[in-house]
């Protein structure tokens, strides 16, 4: 290795240092000019909304009150008409014209009463039926000011049947043949109307009918003081109103009748000068933006904050990190002398324990001949005395030796049971496809031959496969399969399943019985060596084989579960995750 590469110049440049602080500046100045923005565009949008919402409103009022007075004063035009043509007021009495204005008083509620005027005479007929004559106008009745107009509308009035209410006098003139004046009218019921628009009310907002002479005549929800009349006629906002457009159009300005600043939307009622207004109170309208913007500020206020702090721990970073590696560099060296010491010592490890492995096998192998022998003449000891005893043997004494047998037999069972536990943690892993499905089918058929009187309904799910070893994996199948075929040969029916189910994870085997069962309360120590749930006497065994199954499924990462009840059969559930088939 070269002197210059041992010590490499790890340290950044000055101008790398330099650009991250402007770069943290320039993205933050970006988001909040974007942020800037984008508030306006929403504030734009939240007053378009809203002029939106208000002019549909007004336009809903505008035609819902020419339709009133189109109805109302329909209705006194027909009645003038009818009594004009049976010679007119000075002509007919007044009980007879009363009666032609009662037919025509078939309107909606809100038209309290219908009158008609001409020069010297007044009749007017209430909806309660109250009929008033008299020589002379009423007194709200004055068309000083509007004498050269044909329509004419009058302050608000107490309601002729109703004292406690009001209504809005409005009369059409009705050219006579004969020059003479004639006014028809109705009187409109405030509160009625109060009533038609609460449906169309607009949340802080108000509905507002208003006189070109600037008389507030009606207004949902009431003004403050409402049983008076308000004019509005010299206030800012109605002279910016005044110069709208004939249709209409939207004005911003402070209420006149309650506080604040609001945005009105107007609509003219061409013919009748009067005017409809949908209005709301700005506070409201911006409420909801401001909330937004509110909460937009403290969050890139928070973003700006933890950015500049994450740039200032990203610079701070870099300083250690140029530390880090001049210390790296100074370590590298040493690492590698360390690594080849290290490296000879795991040689020389691997030798030993490869050494012990091979001792351990001599071991394993002398301690099963020295186990077998003993155990061997034993057998043959009991058999010989048997064959002695022959014919002075009871039944004592057989029993007796083929209790000895018995259990020679059992501790042979139990050693090689161990010998093949051990060489199943030891032995060498190979890595093949092998086709579980197969391998239990050729089980299966071992254990029908095997077994040729216990016939059992098996089934087996197709394609199951795995990368294992296959003296592992016909082990592990073995003893699941062996061990169902044993436990279901007292159940009527016998039925033994392998399938498999795809969990989160990893793909789930299980091997399912009906087979006697288990009640769990004892399963804690079930895949340990030895332990048995059952007595030799029901099922025969010595408690290796599910141990040796769970060293299986421990060698490739897998866990194994039991499920069981008694007389209703047993299920164990076991993962591969190392065995998995590469996806």
């Amino acid at each position: 290795m070269h002197d210059g590469d041992k010590h490499p110049d790890t340290t950044l440049p000055s101008f790398v240092k330099r650009a991250v602080v402007a770069q943290a500046i320039v993205i933050i100045v970006l988001v909040w000019g974007y942020a800037t923005w984008r508030i306006r565009s929403d504030e734009a949008e939240v007053l378009d909304n809203a002029r939106h919402e208000l002019g549909a409103v007004a336009a809903g009022m505008y035609v819902h009150m020419q339709a009133v007075l189109n109805d109302s004063l329909g209705a006194a035009r027909a009645a003038a008409t009818s009594i004009d043509n049976r010679g007119g007021l000075d002509t007919i009495t007044s009980a007879q014209a009363a009666e032609l204005l009662s037919r025509e008083l078939s309107s909606g509620d809100y038209v309290r009463a219908l009158f008609v005027a001409s020069e010297g005479r007044y009749l007017s007929v209430a909806r309660d039926d109250q009929v008033q004559s008299q020589d002379n106008w009423p007194q709200w009745f004055d068309l000083t000011a509007q004498r050269q107009r044909n329509v004419y509308i009058g302050p608000r009035i107490t309601d002729p049947t109703e004292s406690s209410q009001h209504a809005i006098p409005i009369a059409v003139r009705i050219a006579h043949p004969s020059g003479e004046t004639v006014w028809a009218g109705a009187l409109l019921g405030v509160e009625a109307l109060d009533q038609l628009y609460e449906s169309m009310a607009i949340r802080d907002g108000s509905l507002s009918l208003i006189s070109t002479s600037g008389d507030l005549l009606l207004r949902v929800p009431r003004a403050p003081g409402g049983d008076r009349t308000i004019n509005v006629g010299k206030t800012q906002l109605f002279r910016k109103a005044g110069d709208l457009s004939r249709e209409g159009g939207f004005v911003e300005g402070t209420s006149p009748i309650v506080d604040g600043t609001w945005l009105y939307a107007y609509r003219n009622l061409n013919g009748f000068r009067l005017v409809v207004a949908a209005a709301r109170d700005k506070h409201a309208i911006m409420q909801p933006w401001r909330d937004r913007t509110r909460s937009l500020v403290y969050v890139l206020a928070g973003v700006s904050v933890l950015f500049l702090a994450l740039t200032a721990l990203l610079k701070n970073f870099m300083l250690r990190v140029e530390r880090a590696n001049t210390n790296l560099a100074q370590l590298n060296s040493e690492l590698e002398s360390r690594v080849e010491i290290r490296t000879a010592e795991l040689q020389s490890a691997n030798q030993q324990l490869a050494l012990t492995n091979q001792e351990l096998e001599a071991f394993t192998a002398s301690a099963s001949h020295d186990l077998r022998s003993p155990l061997g003449a034993i057998a043959g000891q009991a058999g010989l005395l048997r064959d002695e005893l022959q014919q002075a043997m009871n039944d004592t004494i057989r029993g007796r030796i083929d209790r000895i047998q018995s259990c020679v037999r059992r501790s042979s069972d139990i050693i090689d049971g161990l010998l093949s536990l051990a060489r199943i943690s030891r032995q060498e892993l190979l890595n093949e496809r092998v086709d579980l499905t197969a391998l239990a089918q050729a089980i299966v058929e071992d254990l029908n031959q095997q077994y040729p009187r216990h016939r059992v309904d098996c089934r087996i799910e197709p394609r199951l496969t795995v990368n294992a070893d296959p003296r592992l994996m016909k082990s592990l199948l073995y003893n699941l399969l062996g061990n169902a075929w044993k436990y279901t040969s007292r159940t009527e029916h016998p039925r033994v399943e392998l399938g498999q189910a795809q969990a989160r994870d990893a793909a789930v085997f299980s091997v399912r019985d009906n087979g006697a069962g288990f009640d769990m309360a004892g399963a804690e120590h079930i895949f340990e060596p030895f332990h048995r749930l059952h007595t030799a006497s029901d099922f025969p065994g010595i408690g290796i084989g599910l141990a040796t199954v769970a060293r299986i499924v421990q060698r490739y990462a897998g866990k194994i579960t039991v499920e069981s009840a008694e007389g209703k059969g047993t299920t164990f559930r076991f993962t591969l995750p190392a065995a998995a088939l590469p996806s």
